[in-house]
């Protein structure tokens, strides 16, 4: 497991640079929701992109700048295999970022029944 020091993770998200999603490219969300389908990232990421503490993080609704996010996919800090650009080209993961940005956020636990039955607050 690769992990990223915590200098490069500090610098990777409070880059000036990194920080504006105007550097993102535009983004076909439907092209987006088919990819994260076909390419398997709700394997880890879950349908809905809500993540799993075993599996993967949360993506719906990302605060990862896109060349963070795009940055991760290529070189990841964890388990997850790289998607180099022969496999994912920069189109569709623009399309992925694009679906992903615009997925709905998650139910509140106190708004999940099941949830509340187990005494989750």
């Amino acid at each position: 497991m690769r992990l990223l020091s915590l200098a490069s993770l500090a610098t990777l998200l409070l880059s000036p640079a990194l920080a504006q999603d105007a550097q993102a490219p535009a983004g076909d969300i439907k092209n987006g929701e088919k990819h994260y389908i076909s390419d398997g990232c709700y394997q880890c990421h879950g349908v809905g992109g809500n993540g799993a503490a075993l599996t993967g993080p949360r993506l719906s609704r990302t605060e990862f700048p896109y060349e963070a996010f795009i940055n991760q996919l290529r070189h990841p800090g964890s388990d997850m295999p790289p998607y180099e650009a022969s496999i994912v080209p920069d189109q569709v993961v623009a399309d992925i970022y694009a679906y992903v940005k615009n997925l709905p956020p998650s139910r509140p636990a106190k708004d999940i029944p099941l949830l509340m039955g187990m005494g989750v607050k």
